[in-house]
């Protein structure tokens, strides 16, 4: 009986290390947003970007110092960030329709964007919104049409694919689209993950990564299939090949297997509005987290005074790769 109440305690104690240790710690590092979005980490720079859109900015945080720095974009609503391989500093990011190269030491202000294209040519209310690069260094984004309120113009978008051979005329893989978000790739490269939000699923399309085709779309997983209230918006991917989705309108993060279509985990956070994720930290560990306050009503943003905030989540117990890097030759010098 003694022995058995031995192992009882072992095991006891045993469990409650293991809860202690892979319960998560979420914590706010950054607030005051009003629709942060595009989470980007540098591991050389130990430093976090991320932009408002509605504020026309680009805001650096440094993990280690905590010092924020910041870029205003006066020509309109900048979304998307994206790290040019191998010129340190050097980000692509998108203002409405367009896309530019920044350089983040360059002076401030908007003579130090240089226009790389521009997309939805005919359709002045569209802007850019999510993207990524894939393995071959090529930049899949999408846009979104119309915006007043919470209210978007269905059908009105597309999903480009942009290369440093392509980008006067970049090719659509998707149409049409009504907001298009996350796009994150197995790590075997045969699958492509996508998010339009207003299907309220996650798609997947089979991926061939020396072509850049897609065909064969299919829902992978759908919100109201599982209960989920709200919309995905940004997604990622981890280590072990689950998807990590941004809840925009539930205020959480979920952890889904996509081989099962399974959900796996939730992440309850401080903010209704949850509008992306990304791995971050020296080790990839740490999944950066965006929100929005845009739209709250007053007493909604009394009950959620952290709302457009950018917050860490430590201790899941995954962690991601790092970023792909978009290529293009004498970024420098164009």
């Amino acid at each position: 009986m003694a022995s058995i109440k031995c192992f009882l305690i072992v095991a006891l104690l045993s469990f409650c290390v293991e809860s202690k240790v892979s319960t998560p710690l979420i914590k706010n590092i950054h607030q005051g947003g009003v629709l942060s979005e595009s989470p980007l980490w540098v591991n050389e720079e130990g430093a976090l970007y991320w932009a408002d859109i509605l504020s026309q900015k680009i805001f650096r945080l440094e993990i280690d110092t905590g010092n924020v720095t910041s870029k205003y974009i006066g020509y309109g609503p900048v979304s998307l960030i994206i790290r040019v391989k191998d010129y340190p500093k050097l980000l692509l990011i998108s203002v409405r329709s367009e896309l530019y190269f920044l350089n983040w030491d360059n002076f401030e202000g908007d003579k130090s964007l240089r226009l790389l294209t521009a997309v939805d040519l005919g359709h002045p209310d569209n802007r850019c919104n999510d993207g990524k690069v894939d393995a071959k260094g090529r930049l899949w984004f999408g846009t979104i049409g119309k915006e007043s309120g919470s209210w978007h113009e269905k059908d009105a978008a597309s999903v480009y694919m942009l290369t440093e051979n392509n980008f006067r005329n970049p090719e659509i893989k998707i149409r049409p689209v009504s907001i298009s978000n996350g796009i994150a790739w197995s790590s075997d490269n045969k699958y492509m993950m996508y998010i339009d939000s207003s299907a309220r699923a996650i798609s997947v399309y089979d991926f061939d990564l020396e072509t850049g085709k897609i065909e064969n779309g299919r829902t992978l997983f759908s919100f109201p299939a599982n209960n989920l209230t709200g919309s995905p918006d940004g997604m990622t991917i981890d280590r072990d090949d689950n998807l990590w989705v941004a809840c925009f309108n539930d205020g959480k993060v979920i952890k889904v297997d996509p081989r099962a279509g399974k959900l796996l985990e939730q992440h309850r956070l401080p903010a209704t509005k949850i509008t992306s994720v990304m791995w971050g930290g020296y080790d990839y560990s740490t999944l950066y987290v965006t929100s929005a306050s845009k739209d709250l009503t007053g007493s909604e943003l009394a009950q959620q005074p952290e709302a457009g905030s950018v917050f860490a989540i430590t201790g899941t117990g995954s962690s991601g790769y790092p970023m792909n890097e978009f290529i293009f030759k004498d970024a420098d010098k164009y």
